[in-house]
This record gives structure tokens, C-alpha cells and sequence, in this order.
């Protein structure tokens, strides 16, 4: 990986460019293979003991290796967990460590005598078993070195690399793994420098060219070209991929290798449709994030602009392999389209998710709130109502209602639209409840009016008029004394001065 041209690499070189390597990975203890192997699968460096296989000699981890962790812990079968190399008549050995041992091996592979043959085996295995966790061992490049066969070497390296590269293709065009497979690469040990003993031919000692090794990464939840710079050694591979998987190895001494990782971001469900809700009722949705990366996903911030939505909460961290949720609460006051967006920020690769939103307020009964004062106030009809009298809606009242229509007439009943005098022996809250008023047309004369507003708080400045700009002044209302009022409240009456006859138009956003 350290040559600039990749001259023996190009895929791995290629694939770099979308994944991740550590620039100073080690091997920092045996740079021997039968050392170095067990290393890797069992994220420590305890030295394997011998043994046999029908009289062959081999030898077995003393701790737990990455394919126990993984089936004692996830309860996978050994078909989902494999181990794919080439015909051995005794292969290393994972481990009997208790609580784990044979019960949890994976399942061998065993065919092929090159790495050719090993990777035809291996992709038929795959495309058949289709294992959460392979371990794909390719052994030509170790036998080449030592053959001091230069070009044998390069070829046996090339090879590997365009088996890298095959491999991911494969991934790519299966549609079980595709967007959901990892691959991490890496070597046991390295070779010795030229000047160094006996050269590429041979390794074994504490020479950089011996210890300093390579590892990529590639696959959802692995940053995009990507280079570390921290030191990272062989014992950190089986608790890297225990954090991808999302098992535990609790005997390994290596750490994972997070600094490569990002948070893999999944939002449920694709769009928020609320369909009618009924004005001032309040519909909740919930949107479920899920993290399937092996780093905490942070969500910055939800950008809402939406007035009848809320969103809480405002910022979430969920852990890896864990998910959280948003809730989102519509409530609108008035009937209305809600056609919109919100926008979560997060630490993800795209950092941005917009979700849309939809629904619509429906009109329904709705209940207003009129504060009344001791003595006079001024009063409009909230809402729709079959029965609008004045001392149906009214009982405390002490006087009748007085409309203005250039004088003050009595009344029995009140009519949208229109304000009145009417007079309270105390303080007190009334409540109506009826059809909500969402829009109206008032009509006025030259001179002062009384008006009511509609079941919404209107602007004085959305109030449209015909003939056009006819107000001549402001709106007044009254509490204890006289106001200027920015706003028509549901309930209240107001006074306005036109320059000619017309008409008033108000409308609920």
C-alpha cells in the first residue's frame, strides 16, 4: 500500500480510494505465520498450543477465536460462520477455551490448491451459505516470498489483489450482500528489506520491513478515503469486526479500530403522512432512526420551520447497533395544508436527511375562551351556532346586546361578523363551543363600525378590503378603556373607520 504507483496492488490501490487503511499498521509481536495467524483470529497474541490431526501435527489458539465469539454470542449456526483456504491435511485449530471451543467453530473449507482455486471454491461457498462472517485465507504470496522467485512473488501478490477485487465485485452484484458486506484486508507479516538477512525471501525478526503490514477496509459504515495515522496492531482486527457484527470479545487484548468507522444512518419511514386532523387536536408520528455502524451516530440538530409542527427531541445520540426516535406532533389551528420539510443534520455520510411531511386540518367543532371583564365589554360571536342567543350564551349577563349601525340598536342574538356592547356583574371565563369560522366577509359602512373577527386570530394587516384601502384608521379594542389592537382575537369586538361603503375580508392562514 505504500507504493505511490500500487504497481502490484491496482484494485487494492483502487479500493483504498473508497474505503479506509491504517498507514502504520503492525504486526508488534511472532512475525511468524503460525503466530501471526491465530493473532488475527483471536485479537491477542497467546501463543497456540500443539497438537494433532489423525496424526498430522498441528496446532490450536489458547483463546477464544473471532468465529466463537461470534456464533456464542449471535447463536449462529457453523454455516454462517466459514473459514475458506486451501486443502490442508491438518489446519490450525480455533481454540477449547471454556465456555466457547468446538461448539462454536466455523465451518472449513478446504479445497483448492492455490488461491485461485481457493477463491472459485470460496465464491460458490458464499453465493450458497451466504455467512455473516467469512475468513478468506490466501496463502500463495507467504509460499512465493520464500521461493526467491522475485517474479514468482510479484506474481503471487498480483494475484491476491485481483482476487481482493473480484471479491468486492461479487459483493456488489449479490443481492443479499451488496450494501450490507464489509471487507477487511490485511497480511500476517511482512518480509525482510533488502539488506536484511536474506532478504524478501525470508522474515521472522523485528525489521520494519517484517513488522509493518497493511490493513483496509471497505464496505457501509467505514469511511470513504480515508487514511489513519494511529498505530494500530494485529490483535485490534477481531474487535474491530466484533463492532461491526455487534458481538463482544471480552478475551482479545486488542482494541477496535473505531477511528475508521462512521455511523451508518437509516430513517424510518421514508415520508410522514398524517393524513385530516381535526383543527386544534394534535396527530403524533414517530420517526425511528437506526444505527447499524459501529460508532455513535450524533443528530445535530432538526431544522424545522414548520409553525404547526413540533419536533422533539432537538438533538439525539444512538449508540452503535441501537436505534432512537423523534416525535413529531401536528396541530392545526386552523384547516389548512401542512406540505413540507424537515431537515436532520447528522455525523452520517450524507450529514443531511430531509423528510417529508403531509396533512391537512379539518374542520370541526372547536371550543373558545372569552375573558370578561366587570362591567362593558365588547363582544363577537366566536363561532358557528344553531342557538346564538344572548342569554343562552350568556347567562351572567345584565344587559342586552347593542349592535352599531351608525346608532346603537338592542339585540336578542348575535351574528358572526359583527361586535356588540354587552355588560358582566363580574370577571369571569366563558367557554363556546360550535362550528369553527374560517373566513368572512363583512360588510361595513362609511364612517365607524363594530366588527367581530372569525374563530382564529387574524393580522390586522391580512384584512383585505373592497373597495381597496378603505380603513382609514386603526382598530380599537376595548378593556376597561379603549386599545389599539394588531390583532382581531376569536371572541372580541373591535371598532374600525372606513372612507366608504364595502366590504371586509378575513381568512385563517
Amino acid at each position: 500500500m505504500g507504493d505511490p504507483l500500487a504497481t502490484y496492488i491496482p484494485r487494492m490501490k483502487q479500493l483504498a480510494n473508497e474505503g479506509a487503511v491504517v498507514s502504520n499498521f503492525l504486526n508488534d509481536s511472532i512475525t511468524i505465520t503460525k503466530y501471526a495467524i491465530p493473532a488475527i483470529w483471536c485479537g491477542s497474541w497467546s501463543i497456540p498450543k500443539d497438537t494433532t490431526i489423525n496424526g498430522n501435527a498441528t496446532q490450536y489458539a489458547t483463546t477464544p477465536s473471532v468465529w466463537e465469539y461470534y456464533r456464542k454470542n449471535l447463536g449462529a449456526d457453523s454455516p454462517d460462520a466459514l473459514y475458506l483456504l486451501k486443502s490442508l491435511t491438518a489446519p490450525w485449530l480455533p481454540s477449547y477455551y471454556p465456555s466457547y471451543g468446538p461448539s462454536y467453530w466455523p465451518a472449513y473449507i478446504l479445497q483448492g490448491w492455490n488461491d485461485t482455486q481457493v477463491w472459485q471454491n470460496a465464491r460458490t461457498k458464499l453465493q450458497t451459505y451466504h455467512p455473516h462472517l467469512a475468513v478468506l485465507y490466501l496463502a500463495d504470496v507467504d509460499g512465493a516470498g520464500h521461493s526467491g522467485d522475485w517474479l514468482k512473488y510479484t506474481k503471487a501478490i498480483f494475484t491476491a489483489d485481483s482476487i481482493v477485487g473480484a471479491l468486492w465485485d461479487f459483493i456488489q452484484t449479490d443481492t443479499i450482500y451488496k450494501n450490507r458486506t464489509n471487507v477487511i484486508v490485511t497480511n500476517d507479516h511482512g518480509r525482510h528489506l533488502d539488506g536484511v538477512s536474506t532478504g524478501f525471501v525470508g522474515h521472522g525478526d523485528g525489521c520494519e520491513g517484517c513488522r509493518h503490514i497493511m490493513l483496509m477496509g471497505i464496505g457501509p459504515g467505514i469511511k470513504n478515503n480515508y487514511s489513519s495515522a494511529v498505530t494500530r496492531t494485529i490483535p485490534d482486527i477481531t474487535p474491530t469486526i466484533g463492532a461491526i457484527l455487534n458481538f463482544p470479545t471480552p478475551i482479545a487484548t486488542g482494541i477496535s479500530m473505531t477511528e475508521l468507522f462512521s455511523p451508518i444512518y437509516f430513517r424510518n419511514p421514508e415520508i410522514i403522512d398524517f393524513g385530516e386532523v381535526q383543527v386544534e387536536s394534535t396527530a403524533t408520528k414517530n420517526i425511528f432512526i437506526y444505527n447499524s455502524g459501529g460508532v455513535t451516530l450524533t443528530i445535530t440538530s432538526v431544522e424545522n420551520d414548520l409553525n404547526d409542527v413540533e419536533v422533539t427531541p432537538s438533538s439525539l445520540l444512538i449508540a452503535p447497533h441501537d436505534s432512537g426516535f423523534f416525535e413529531v406532533r401536528f396541530s392545526p389551528p386552523s384547516p389548512d395544508t401542512l406540505n413540507g420539510v424537515i431537515v436532520i443534520q447528522h455525523n452520517a455520510e450524507l450529514q443531511y436527511d430531509t423528510i417529508h411531511l403531509f396533512g391537512l386540518g379539518r374542520s370541526g367543532d372547536v371550543t373558545r375562551t372569552i375573558e370578561i371583564q366587570a362591567k362593558w365589554n365588547l363582544i363577537s360571536l366566536p363561532v358557528q351556532l344553531a342557538n346564538s342567543r344572548v342569554n343562552s350564551l350568556f347567562p351572567s349577563v345584565i344587559s342586552s346586546a347593542f349592535e352599531y349601525n351608525g346608532n346603537y340598536v338592542s339585540t336578542d342574538s348575535l351574528k358572526p361578523g359583527k361586535g356588540y356592547w354587552l355588560k358582566f356583574p363580574a370577571d369571569e371565563s366563558i367557554r363556546i363551543t360550535g362550528a369553527p369560522i374560517t373566513n368572512d366577509s363583512i360588510e361595513v359602512i362609511e364612517g365607524w363600525n363594530l366588527i367581530g373577527g372569525i374563530s382564529y386570530p387574524i393580522s390586522v394587516d391580512s384584512i383585505l378590503t373592497d373597495p381597496a384601502d378603505i380603513i382609514s384608521g386603526k382598530f380599537f379594542g376595548y378593556s376597561i378603556g379603549y386599545f389599539v389592537a394588531d390583532t382581531l382575537k376569536p371572541g372580541k369586538g373591535y371598532w374600525i373607520k372606513v372612507n366608504s361603503d364595502g366590504k371586509l375580508f378575513m381568512k385563517s392562514k
